[in-house]
């Protein structure tokens, strides 16, 4: 299957650029991406080769994960409010930063789950226009799916993490519709005006980062907001500071290189070329991507900074893209 051979490629490549770099390469990174792409592959060839989804059963999973978020979620806040801060059973695991609206629900942290629930939402709109054939009104999406729709938008919000609203912002871009312009326009102005009078600290770290990144400054944004930081400056840097003109660029600087590096450029890059990252890219367009100018895309960008590495969650959002692509492939 495709994800096979580029999946393959890709690990093969990579491997290759080892042979360019000085040093000891650590080997167990490589196992363990041999590991999550045979994993994907077998998921890949479940959904294209066996079919074993349609389009309901799809949805119905979806649907299952969002509530399953929530209910965790709930069940967290309830500790928290008598004052239990460790419950493994509902990985509520003691972390210093948890509050009553900052919690992890199911992931390892507030803004893994900010992210895959995004993921998981964009699913249920993409395999809904496959199973009406047709992009669905707002109205018919509430209707069908109302309380998954209320499970996720107080899971993005209860979480207390700034990334949810980023996600929040990119998943709105997919009602962009002629006929919700205006609307989306007017309430867009109305909601950016207005964050400075909500005293909810998560929406407000967004919209300073927002405007921080704006600048193009790395250390604005450092300033601004250290964690984001790590984030945001890795696109920064790499728009700003990537030299095709320079050898390491395209076969890499080794493993870990990017550790006490001067500029954040993205890790798959640094580490290992742009002719691996490429090949890298190639697998992802072949396999989860359904277009070059889709939200699948801008989510990478965004969310992911442009990098998908050696992260459970990173290739749980590759497997339910790549499913994504499956429907829109097959939906006649």
């Amino acid at each position: 299957s495709k994800a096979t051979i580029f999946g393959g490629t890709f690990l093969i490549v990579t491997l290759g650029m080892t042979n360019f770099h000085s040093g000891t390469t650590r080997l167990s990174t490589f196992y363990y991406t041999a590991l999550f792409l045979v994993t994907f592959n077998l998921y890949y060839n479940l959904v294209f080769i066996n079919k074993v989804f349609k389009v309901d059963d799809f949805i119905r999973i979806i649907k299952g994960i969002i509530y399953a978020y929530a209910i965790c979620l709930l069940l967290q806040q309830l500790c928290m409010l008598v004052g239990i801060r460790y419950v493994p059973f509902i990985n509520l695991m003691g972390a210093t930063y948890y509050e009553l609206f900052r919690l992890n629900s199911l992931a390892i942290e507030p803004s893994h789950a900010a992210r895959l629930l995004t993921i998981y939402f964009y699913a249920l709109l993409k395999v809904s226009e496959c199973k009406y054939n047709r992009v669905p009104s707002i109205k018919e999406l509430y209707t069908e799916h109302k309380w998954a729709i209320v499970a996720f938008l107080y899971t993005m919000i209860g979480i207390g993490s700034g990334t949810a609203f980023i996600g929040l912002g990119i998943l709105a871009l997919y009602f962009l519709k002629k006929q919700y312009a205006v609307y989306i326009v007017v309430f867009g102005f109305i909601f950016y005006m207005a964050v400075p009078m909500i005293d909810y600290e998560p929406l407000n770290r967004a919209m300073a980062v927002f405007n921080a990144a704006m600048t193009a400054d790395t250390e604005v944004v450092k300033e601004t907001d250290n964690s984001a930081s790590a984030r945001v400056n890795i696109l920064l840097d790499t728009l700003l500071y990537l030299d095709v003109d320079n050898i390491d660029t395209w076969i890499g600087q080794g493993t870990d290189s990017t550790m006490g590096a001067d500029k954040a450029i993205v890790s798959a890059i640094s580490d290992y070329g742009l002719v691996s990252y490429l090949f890298k890219l190639a697998f992802f367009f072949a396999c989860s991507f359904t277009g070059f100018f889709s939200l699948e895309v801008l989510m990478f960008i965004v969310l992911f900074s442009l990098n998908i590495g050696n992260i459970a969650y990173g290739f749980a959002a590759l497997m339910v893209f790549s499913t994504i692509k499956y429907f829109k492939e097959t939906k006649n």
